[in-house]
């Protein structure tokens, strides 16, 4: 491998998005993945893309995201021409869906942290509502229309970033499980697997919910959590929706060939991937009352993924405090899909040592929850 050598321990799309970053400076990456890249969090994300949450927590993390979300037209351009693999980006907005009172003030809520972050929506009556999506229940009061929500699809997305990665000769292992660290007294010159050892210049850690174990191995503490989403998807004819709808009760993400993705839950349940029967029931049923059509349609796949949650729900973007060489880039809970372009291009401008384009000290792995708000 080139100088310098780098090691990303992690290939979800964290992971892949910081190699694909470096290889485009010519650097070929080590990516080690302890189980089948993205086929985690990153396989089960709904993969919409918009500021409507982020606009809630506001300040660095809001910043992070316009940064990320501005960063998606070109990324997924170039990665769908140098991989030949459509990840199905779309502008396609989404519409927040109002059936009774307190629905309508809660989207109030947050209308108005949208509008004071300079996010441009609408509200639609039921009539106008009818007008872009024709199939909606007649029980619709309002529905709030926010035109800047993007999508794509994750595993087609990870897909083309694993050709482009591929083509480029970037290092890939599969199955291969970081079980220790090569050291010389603070610096970290390596990892060890179950297949064997690797030396580097700078290792990454991108493991997602699992970051933290790796960690462990050190003695070092990182207060994350993993949060069970638990998901279904409906297989429905092509057309029979057009935008993201976001309810109380669940969010529908439509894709091009008929699919819909429903999603999802927030369970605090370990490593638990269990799909349960209330969960599906819960999200089926609020598919139903969004899109009643839905009921004739045919459920085809339930899943779950584990989100990595930090205790402020902040990412850990930097150096890991007294260890030097050693970075993480976890903890982007809800928001992996949507801060996986600014992240994959930040932390490979900080592992090459380039100026970088954002400020991460709000996102240290030793900030202050009170400062980085």
């Amino acid at each position: 491998m080139k100088n310098p050598k780098i090691i990303i321990v992690g290939g979800g799309i964290i992971g892949l998005a910081v190699a694909e970053q470096l290889l485009r400076r010519g650097i070929k990456a080590l990516v080690l993945e302890r189980g089948s890249f993205a086929k985690e969090a990153s396989w089960a994300g709904a993969g919409y893309l918009d500021l409507r949450d982020a606009s809630h927590t506001g300040g660095p993390f809001l910043d992070l995201c316009r940064y990320s979300y501005n960063l998606f037209p070109e990324w997924t351009e170039r990665v769908k021409q140098d991989s030949a693999i459509d990840p199905e980006f779309l502008l396609c907005g989404s519409l927040g869906l109002v059936f009774n009172g307190e629905e309508e003030k809660v989207i109030k809520g947050i209308e108005s942290i949208t509008s004071f972050n300079g996010l441009k929506s609408e509200w639609l009556t039921p009539q106008a509502a009818l007008k872009k999506e024709s199939h909606l229940s007649d029980k619709l009061r309002a529905a709030w229309y926010l035109p800047q929500t993007c999508q794509l699809r994750p595993p087609r997305f990870t897909q083309g970033l694993l050709k482009v990665l591929e083509k480029g000769k970037a290092f890939l292992r599969e199955g291969e499980e970081v079980r220790g660290f090569l050291k010389q007294g603070k610096r970290v010159i390596g990892v060890e697997t179950n297949i064997g050892k690797y030396e580097a210049d700078q290792v990454l850690l991108a493991g997602g919910a699992w970051t933290g174990g790796l960690l462990d191995i050190l003695g070092i503490s990182l207060p994350m959590k993993p949060i069970r989403g638990q998901v279904v998807l409906f297989k429905a004819e092509p057309g029979l929706l057009r935008h993201v709808l976001f309810s109380s009760t669940a969010y529908l993400v439509p894709r091009l060939d008929g699919h819909i993705y429903v999603g999802s839950t927030q369970e605090d349940a370990g490593f638990d991937k269990s799909v349960t029967k209330e969960a599906v029931h819960n999200l089926t049923q609020g598919a139903y009352r969004a899109l009643p059509p839905l009921e004739k349609a045919k459920v085809e796949m339930t899943w779950s993924g584990l989100r990595p949650k930090a205790a402020d729900d902040y990412p850990y973007l930097g150096l890991v405090p007294g260890v030097e060489n050693l970075w993480v880039a976890a903890g982007h809970y809800t928001h992996g899909i949507l801060l996986s372009a600014a992240t994959g291009k930040l932390m490979a401008q900080a592992l090459t040592g380039e100026k970088m384009e954002q400020d991460l000290a709000p996102f240290a792995l030793d900030r202050k929850p009170e400062v980085s708000r």
